[in-house]
């Protein structure tokens, strides 16, 4: 049952539910909606497994609890739907909820494909919802820094991104084999979206792939930006689960801005800030940021990593009437640079990236 759409001004709050009650939902998402009281009413949880939807609905404080979605969207009045699974999952329920005239977010990837992915663009564009993707590392605390940074004039043009993102063994998974295509989808993504959100559209990419064995692999990916800029991330599954390896830098016009592990540290070097001493330019000491680990919610991993962040956003969206980012289109044009780089890294050859 549809709701009044919720508009522009409006006074109430968003009516929510979340399809999918799985690990990574309720240890992330779920969480984040406490924070929110005053922005959404919590009508209903649902997933095929009855305990998991009961048992998130009373810890959460949400309504009621359904195993079959389609019965919940018949009987519930609703403005908003998470859909939090594996992609196929993202694809057939978010869609469904689209057309029924329901704003969605769906977690990263959208869909197994771009095909599949423009589709869901193309559905979101007819209803006139919005379709938010789950993009975190653009509300990590270190990346937003980078990006206020990067738009300031004296950072100048970006010039050049560097990025490595690299955990342990990766298996396939959700059909995609082998496991080294599957990563691209399913984990390097959100590298992919980060160089687009960081220095801009992508045009053209080239990688080389050196499988150790099956679930173990690395990637050499450089990248071409529309804008000029290049991109350099080395990605992979050879190191280990219990400390992903992650880290971001964007160079501009004699300065650069360096992030470690998405919020642990942030280190900006620039142009203004080198000392003369001596006749000979001193060390630039450059400005350093890092976590306060005190127990208060900005420094909650959840908030620190951007879970909060995409949640609210979400909600806020909605309640202001404007699109939320990344949307549906940033995650088609994120699968759009996966699978170039899987192109690239078979033939071995440059891949133009056409969206």
């Amino acid at each position: 049952m549809l709701s009044s759409p919720v508009v522009e001004g409006q006074v109430g709050r968003v009516r929510v539910a979340f399809i999918g009650c799985g690990v990574h939902s309720t240890e992330n998402l779920y969480p984040c909606l406490r924070y929110l009281a005053d922005r959404v009413e919590l009508v209903a949880t649902c997933d095929l497994r009855e305990e998991l939807a009961r048992r998130n609905a009373r810890y959460f404080g949400f309504l009621r609890w359904y195993t079959d979605y389609r019965e919940m969207l018949g009987r519930e009045e609703l403005d908003a739907v998470f859909v939090v699974g594996p992609p196929q999952m993202h694809y057939e329920v978010g869609l469904e909820c689209i057309e029924n005239g329901l704003h969605v977010f769906v977690e990263k990837p959208p869909a197994l494909s771009s095909r599949m992915a423009w589709k869901m663009v193309e559905a979101a564009r007819e209803s006139g919802r919005y379709l938010m993707v789950g993009f975190m590392k653009r509300f990590a605390i270190g990346y937003r820094l980078a990006r206020e940074v990067v738009e300031r004039g004296e950072f100048g043009r970006v010039t050049h991104i560097l990025t490595k993102f690299v955990n342990g063994p990766y298996s396939a998974i959700w059909g995609l084999e082998p496991p080294a295509r599957a990563y691209l989808v399913g984990q390097a993504i959100h590298h992919f979206d980060l160089a687009r959100y960081l220095v801009g559209e992508v045009e053209r990419v080239y990688a080389e792939l050196y499988e150790l064995d099956g679930e173990r692999f690395t990637y050499a990916v450089t990248l071409r930006f529309e804008n000029g800029a290049t991109g350099t991330l080395n990605l992979g599954s050879c190191q280990s689960w219990s400390k992903i390896d992650e880290y971001v830098e964007v160079a501009g016009e004699g300065c650069f801005i360096y992030v470690d592990d998405m919020a642990s540290q942030v280190r900006y070097y620039p142009r203004s800030n080198w000392l003369e001493a001596k006749s000979y330019a001193a060390w630039n000491q450059g400005l350093f940021w890092e976590a306060n680990h005190l127990p208060v919610l900005e420094c909650q991993s959840r908030y620190l990593r951007g879970y909060y962040g995409e949640v609210e956003h979400f909600i806020n969206s909605i309640l202001e009437g404007r699109q939320p980012s990344p949307d549906i289109e940033d995650g088609y044009r994120a699968l759009r640079i996966a699978e170039a780089v899987w192109e690239s890294a078979v033939t071995g050859k440059p891949v133009e990236v056409s969206y």
